[in-house]
Parts: structure tokens; C-alpha cells; sequence
């Protein structure tokens, strides 16, 4: 048991230091949460494929991810859970994400990674799986906006309120 939290530690540390090249921690108005849930299979080179949640600014934006990595093997389900920073507007988070990734399964485990993609939006995760593999890779993971997460970041973009605009006209005092 004292093992498993000190590879968990490990993990963890893998991923902060992967980002401390990175920007320092936004402000809370450009800070999320995310969680992925995803099924990986690999031998050498790995496919990944799931959905996740966007939580920013109060609202949820469901997504849709598909991966991949290299010098991974096994098959394994992950369930993901981090920090998104360097948010600008809930579209900045679609794209392809680099990653740095750590992790190890037998039965059940956890990983890291640290990912940045062509917005610089920046996320931390830890993850627990479900299966056998190994991984200590790069890869890349794509996010798409389920159509109805894009409707609703485009309502909220050009909402009154969003981005530091006041909700209302300011009302005359005569």
C-alpha cells in the first residue's frame, strides 16, 4: 500500500513539474474543472477514445476525446480528474492537447499528465484505471465540443455579463 502512494506521488509530481515550464496559475475567471472518462488500448502505439465535462465559469460543457501515445502498452478505463488554466472562453478548450503522461495498471492504478494545446489553455490530471498497461508516454489527446456545449459557449460568449461586461445598461439618475 505504502508502494502505490508513493508511485501515486511520483505521478503527481511528473505532471506539475511537466507544466512549471508553463504560465503561473491563472486567475479564477480563466480556471476550470474537467473530468474524462476514457478506454485505451495500446502495444507500443496506444488509441484512446471517451467524453468528458467542462465545468467553467458555472456552467458544464460536455466533450468528446480522442487520443493517442506512444511507448504504451495494455487496455485499460480510465476516469480522469484535474485543473484547466489559461481559459479565455470555453472554446479555447477544443483542440489537440500534448501531453506528458505517467502511469501504471495492474488491476487498478493511477496516472498523471500535464497537457497543452495550440490555445495555451493548460490542464493538470490525476487519473485511477481499470485494466492492465503501462505507460510512460507522449501523446496527443483531441477535444470536441459536444454541438450543444458549442451553443452554449457561444450564447455565453456573447451574453451581456461574460468577460467583465456589465449585465445591464447602467440606469440614469434623472
Amino acid at each position: 500500500m505504502e508502494e502505490r502512494r508513493g508511485f501515486i506521488r511520483m505521478l503527481i509530481t511528473v505532471a506539475v513539474v511537466a507544466l512549471a515550464v508553463g504560465p503561473a496559475r491563472a486567475a479564477d475567471d480563466t480556471t476550470g474543472k474537467v473530468t474524462i472518462e476514457s478506454i485505451s488500448a495500446a502495444a507500443g502505439l496506444g488509441f484512446t477514445w471517451g467524453t468528458g465535462v467542462l465545468e467553467y465559469r458555472g456552467q458544464q460543457y460536455p466533450f468528446m476525446v480522442k487520443g493517442f501515445s506512444v511507448v504504451d502498452v495494455g487496455v485499460s478505463q480510465r476516469v480522469a480528474r484535474g485543473e484547466v488554466y489559461n481559459l479565455k472562453s470555453a472554446e479555447d478548450f477544443e483542440g489537440m492537447f500534448m501531453a506528458a503522461m505517467a502511469g501504471a495498471t495492474l488491476g487498478a492504478g493511477a496516472g498523471a499528465a500535464a497537457m497543452r494545446n495550440q490555445n495555451g489553455v493548460n490542464v493538470v490530471w490525476t487519473a485511477w484505471n481499470q485494466g492492465l498497461s503501462f505507460s510512460l508516454a507522449q501523446g496527443g489527446l483531441y477535444v470536441k465540443l459536444t454541438e450543444g456545449a458549442r451553443a452554449l459557449a457561444a450564447k455565453n460568449r456573447t451574453s451581456p455579463g461574460v468577460e467583465g461586461q456589465p449585465a445591464t445598461a447602467p440606469r440614469s439618475t434623472r
